[in-house]
């Protein structure tokens, strides 16, 4: 397959057509409103709708366009919201429901690549992991074969794939168990969902959940076609709300620790199972994105370049640290929604942390959900919500009782590229990020992008609206 090549790495994005996957998550979302931001020499942004709940494709790209998110670009770059085009498909389907006028459109005009859809929930059933974040990879890499204007392909997978080796660097490892990807693909496809969904368990190994093991599972197919495609990788670790961009504290979904963190808040959580001394790897959104956007320059054919976009070795925080400035700022700034006083503890003895999950979350609730059928009130059941957050605590366990340390080598080149000027709009001072003020950004941003309460933008920092 003939590549076009660029000769100034600095030009890459200069007039490019890009194809994001996953745009509607927070990750590819935040990616698409910042290479419209900071890259007005984009010429074009592709990105793959379904539709979903009974509305159309058209009527969900539209209002995706309406998403706060692109709240400064509607005020200073309006037309640049142009340069976003949809495809109607979806990335589980074979050929991604592209009808053959888009697939012809796709093939012949994308140049880069960023590959960030995924299913990360970690109780999800094999067969849809397996579907989503494996199969839908091989996917795509077999449709870049047809793409004679690709420069760079970017697979966004996680820190966390590789969960049986105590330090992780950037390359990339045998699956442990030894699983060949291809007779993995075929399996999922051949066997029935429930007699897979049994095995599961024997076939993850050191994986506690299928998406770290499907995720593993990717890396093993992106690795195999770096001969074919110029590809790099990102893993990041526990991904958070953005630290400076789009917004000090952005943040649109409840998924894995922000949703622990509102929970908090609200005096929802007293116990989590963990280790209040291992190190938690959390790592800004903005951080992600802006790593994404640099490595693009490293993809080379016969090459893999690995970031392991995490901050546990630059800038570590460890689980109590956490969880104190948490309840400290969700204090300061207390939700309408807060049921209880925050205050929280973390238990390793599993035995510990269930009778406290009974005594300091179920019996509270109940108690609350009784007043509310007595008073024949219309608010919504607690008890529901306190059983669905031990479920998340329980899921996130593992992370929170061990620890891993992520090599990160490409923090030099990050640095490198800002220095010299090739990205003077980007930054990663992870060193120099204040957790406290970052927790505070969370907090308030948590109040204001999920629980929508009256919270304003001051001098890149959020301030309370009094």
């Amino acid at each position: 397959m003939e590549k076009t090549k660029v000769e100034n790495p600095m030009d890459i994005y200069h007039d490019s057509v890009i194809f994001i996957t996953g745009a509607t998550g927070f990750v590819g979302k935040t990616l698409l409103e910042k290479l419209l931001w900071s890259f007005p020499q984009i010429k074009r942004i592709y990105m793959l709708i379904r539709p979903k709940g009974g509305v159309s494709v058209k009527q969900r790209f539209q209002e995706f366009l309406q998403n706060r998110i692109f709240e400064r670009l509607r005020a200073e770059h309006p037309e640049r919201l142009k340069k976003i085009f949809h495809f109607a498909g979806n990335i589980e389907d074979d050929n991604f429901g592209l009808s053959e006028a888009d697939r012809v459109r796709l093939c012949g005009e994308v140049n880069i690549i960023f590959h960030s859809a995924a299913t990360v929930r970690f109780n999800e059933c094999l067969k849809v992991a397996a579907r989503v974040n494996s199969q839908a990879t091989y996917n795509l890499l077999e449709l870049c074969r047809e793409m004679t204007q690709l420069r760079s392909f970017l697979y966004v997978s996680t820190a966390y794939c590789n969960p049986g080796r105590k330090y992780v660097d950037e390359e990339v490892y045998p699956t442990l168990p030894p699983v060949d990807w291809r007779q993995f693909l075929t399996c999922t496809k051949k066997i029935p969902e429930d007699y897979l969904n049994q095995l599961s368990d024997y076939i993850k190994g050191p994986h506690v959940n299928t998406y770290t093991f499907t995720k593993s599972i990717a890396e093993q197919i992106v690795n195999a076609y770096k001969d074919v495609i110029p590809i790099v990788i990102v893993r990041p670790s526990i991904v958070t709300a953005a630290y400076r961009e789009p917004y000090p504290g952005w943040i649109d979904n409840i998924q894995a620790i922000s949703g622990i963190m509102m929970e908090i808040g609200k005096g929802g959580i007293s116990s989590i199972l963990g280790d209040k001394d291992m190190i938690c790897d959390i790592i800004p959104v903005d951080f992600v994105v802006n790593a994404m956007i640099m490595m693009i320059n490293k993809a080379k054919l016969g090459s893999l370049s690995i970031c392991n976009a995490t901050s546990g070795v630059t800038n570590p925080i460890t689980w109590q640290h956490l969880g104190e400035l948490t309840m400290k700022w969700s204090r300061i700034y207390p939700t309408k929604r807060m049921i209880m006083f925050p205050n929280f503890k973390y238990r390793r003895s599993a035995c510990q942390h269930e009778l406290a999950v009974w005594m300091l979350h179920f019996v509270p609730a109940l108690l609350m959900d009784l007043r509310t059928l007595l008073l024949s009130q219309k608010k919504r059941m607690v008890t529901p919500i306190a059983r669905k957050f031990r479920q998340a605590c329980l899921a996130g366990s593992f992370f929170s009782l061990n620890e891993w340390i992520f090599k990160n080598k490409s923090r030099y080149y990050f640095r490198e590229q800002i220095e010299n000027g090739t990205f003077p709009m980007l930054y990663w001072n992870l060193e120099d990020l204040d957790y406290d003020e970052y927790v505070r950004r969370h907090m308030i941003g948590i109040n204001k992008y999920l629980h929508r309460e009256n919270f304003t933008v001051d001098s890149n920092k959020l301030m309370v609206t009094k």
